[in-house]
């Protein structure tokens, strides 16, 4: 090994070029924003994973590592093949049985709308992976609502599906909220998690409305502030039952909590323990249990090490009034969409977005604090201890996927896209080594 060689595999963060991969801009590159000296990061080069007008991707790792990223496709209309609610843009999938170095597009029935795997998808300890559609519509009698199954048992090679479940939810209200853009909203939400249990229950998050939950968005007032849930089902996904509410409050963030997203503690002294991280439309918000989702911690804001939305004075000159008075928070960043995993070695990872500020970040993503940040916590989920940030002040919807595709090694995707603008879906490999294990 040269000299040189060595000197690089000895830096905590580096970009390591793969002929032929493709070249990322100048803003995809690790950027330390706060270090822990028990980690090491090797970031390999970006590839395109999608192209076109992909935004907003979702990302899962099935146990033979292999890889299925969903996003939107920016301008295409879904097909309304479903008989219920589907998301308003057209979904895309991609898959990769090479550990994220090539991709293919997934066009599985052409002219229908798929499954939407934002609701969360799972691989069950024997071997099925399990898929839940984000959407959860009303099932004609109070409490209830219908949501769709699939799933593969070979691998992504066949799928089953979809097949109606339901959802116990008392207490639920479908009704009396747009969506975030003023649009019809007659549905609860799954997001991001599906847990298996010891036990072999599976515990799902959802973000939805229940009768108290009545305070508008401060941005949309047609918009209500939502809660966040846990759902359990008993049966392998075929009904799910309310288990717990994590987190309900109006007088929280601009958006209440929504999108949710689950991980169990594997290992150390917080073993079995659930964390929940939530989006607020300002901080991300945590909340834990100790019970197997029965009971919650009182959700606090997440604390990111180097990372602080109301620093304004970083970013106000990029914004001029231009002669309207601002709002009292107009300059406040926000954390967006979170995702959560916890390696196998036990550090917990967390991909967060960052918009400079929280609304206005589109007409100026210059900010450098403008991006997409990875946090590391090797404590349980005490304290987000390493901070990287990987894109910095360039386009993106500040929505990402993390998976673990072997030991030691994640795989993350992101959009390198803005609303009605042009632009891929990217993932890299990303090596994070633990120096205080053997």
């Amino acid at each position: 090994m040269s000299p040189k060689v060595r000197l690089l595999l000895l830096l905590p963060l580096v970009w390591l070029h793969c002929a032929g991969a493709t070249d990322p801009s100048d803003g995809d590159r690790l950027v330390t924003i706060a270090a822990d000296p028990r980690l090491r990061l090797v970031m390999h080069p970006p590839v395109v994973v999608m192209t076109g007008k992909c935004r907003q991707p979702f990302l899962f790792a099935s146990a033979r590592g292999t890889l299925l990223c969903q996003a939107q496709l920016g301008g295409q209309k879904p097909f309304n093949t479903k008989g219920k609610i589907v998301y308003p843009i057209l979904l895309g999938m991609a898959l990769s049985r090479d550990g994220g170095a090539t991709w293919r597009r997934l066009i599985r029935d052409p002219g229908h709308d798929d499954v939407n795997i934002e609701g969360g998808a799972l691989q069950c300890a024997d071997g099925p992976i399990l898929m839940l559609d984000s959407f959860i519509v009303p099932a004609g009698k109070p409490g209830h609502g219908i949501g769709e199954l699939w799933v593969s048992r070979d691998d992504f090679r066949t799928w089953e599906g979809p097949r109606n479940v339901d959802f116990h939810i008392p207490g639920v209200k479908f009704a009396g909220s747009t969506d975030d853009a003023g649009r019809p909203h007659s549905a609860a939400r799954l997001h991001r998690s599906i847990l298996e249990m010891p036990g072999g229950d599976l515990l799902a998050t959802a973000y939805c409305w229940f009768k108290d939950d009545t305070t508008p968005a401060t941005y949309l007032h047609s918009m209500m502030k939502t809660r966040t849930i846990v759902l359990r089902s008993r049966d392998r996904g075929a009904s799910w039952a309310l288990l717990s509410t994590v987190a309900a409050d109006g007088t929280v963030g601009t958006e209440g909590f929504g999108e949710p997203v689950l991980v169990r503690v594997p290992e150390g002294r917080h073993a079995g323990r659930l964390i929940c991280l939530m989006r607020t439309g300002r901080d991300l918000y945590g909340s834990r249990s100790d019970d197997g989702g029965a009971t919650w911690s009182r959700p606090v804001p997440e604390g990111f090490s180097g990372i602080d939305i109301r620093d304004s004075g970083k970013w106000r000159g990029l914004f001029p009034a231009n002669g309207a008075p601002a709002a009292p928070d107009d300059m406040t960043g926000a954390v967006v969409d979170p995702d959560l995993i916890a390696m196998g070695n036990g550090t917990l990872v967390c991909a967060i977005g960052v918009r400079i500020p929280g609304r206005r970040y589109v007409e100026n993503w210059r900010a450098p604090e403008n991006g997409d940040y990875l946090a590391f916590s090797c404590d349980g989920g005490d304290t987000w201890s390493h901070v990287v940030r990987f894109r910095s002040g360039m386009p993106t919807t500040h929505y990402m996927g993390v998976r673990e595709i072997s030991p030691g090694v994640l795989y993350v995707v992101y959009d390198n896209n803005l609303w009605k603008h042009e632009g891929e879906t990217m993932g890299f490999r990303l090596e994070a080594a633990r120096t205080d294990l053997r």
